[in-house]
């Protein structure tokens, strides 16, 4: 689910991102510490790039 980050798995505080999450009563909370293979790291961090290269793309739109 895309969620403000909390810095969880390296993500930078703030930036809205796909995590693992719990629900529970209208609550969600990152699931923390899950095992990062090599090979998902690296998704994450395309991923995360691919983001900030989104929000450069549109950052004259925001101000």
């Amino acid at each position: 689910m895309s969620v403000p980050s909390d810095g969880s798995y390296g993500i930078p505080e703030g930036v809205l991102y796909g995590f693992p999450v719990t629900c529970k009563h209208g609550h969600y909370s990152i699931v923390k510490n899950l095992p990062i293979s090599e090979l998902g790291r690296k998704h994450m961090e395309e991923s995360y790039r691919e983001l900030t290269e989104e929000r450069e793309h549109v950052q004259h739109l925001l101000k």
